[in-house]
């Protein structure tokens, strides 16, 4: 029999500031090895054969649009190989960019949003389907949940996926596919120092003014909202870990 390490996670890492935050501690407590694949380093990227090493994907978010692929070449190799990992029925876990790069693995659209939406705002879970579903089950989904959001761009859920949740800005925040693919729109990771970081990047101010947001208030808003969002974070990481195959 063939021997595979799947106590293993890829993580698509896609800007230095992005990185898995609260779930690097959730992944480590759960005995997970995360290997990073750090694409603003022009990495290698796995062949499919190298990806059945890996127990689940993992794909951050990035200050990039999807619609940028001329700009950047590794997002061409990423989408193949989110594509690979759909076809080997790996557990995948998208978020913010790395769920936009999802949907559009999966055949679902990427567009602009109507708006920016940036700060902390209440998402509306679509109860029925997050109920049953492996990322959300121990959600208390009956009641809308206040998260982190940063982003320009917004996707469809795939024709054979199930949206599981909304925001007032956004017709779909989460999105499941195949039973075992997730997007998230909202990232669950964020710790203090990443809020902070994220509001001290060169155009971030502009960004969350434009928004309609006020970066001074996010922050003040953070120490308010980030224990409930650690308790979303290891939910969802549990559900997630619920998936991946511990063959050996």
């Amino acid at each position: 029999p063939v021997c595979r390490m799947t106590k293993k996670i890829l993580v698509f890492q896609h800007a230095p500031h992005e990185g898995l935050g609260s779930l690097a501690d959730e992944a480590k407590a759960a005995g997970y090895e995360t290997s990073f694949l750090k694409t603003w380093e022009s990495p290698l990227f796995p062949s499919g054969a190298q990806l059945e090493n890996y127990g689940a994907v993992i794909s951050m978010g990035g200050p990039m649009s999807v619609t940028e692929e001329g700009k950047h070449p590794w997002m061409k190799k990423e989408l193949l190989l989110l594509e690979e990992a759909l076809r080997q029925k790996k557990p995948i876990l998208g978020i913010c960019l790395g769920a936009q790069l999802l949907a559009k693995a999966s055949g679902a659209r990427v567009t602009k949003n109507k708006k920016p939406e940036i700060g902390w705002l209440p998402i509306t879970f679509d109860e029925w389907f997050s109920k049953r579903n492996s990322l959300f089950f121990q959600l208390e989904v009956e009641k809308p949940h206040t998260v982190f959001h940063w982003h320009e761009d917004a996707f469809e859920f795939p024709v054979e996926g199930y949206r599981l949740a909304w925001s007032e800005l956004t017709e779909c925040q989460a999105f499941s596919f195949q039973g075992n693919a997730f997007g998230l729109q909202f990232p669950p990771e964020m710790t203090e120092p990443m809020v902070r970081e994220w509001l001290s990047a060169p155009d971030a101010e502009k960004q969350v003014r434009a928004a309609g947001s006020d970066p001074a208030q996010i922050l003040k808003e953070a120490a308010q909202h980030l224990p409930a969002l650690r308790d979303l974070a290891h939910k969802i990481f549990y559900g997630f870990a619920t998936l991946i195959r511990d063959d050996v």
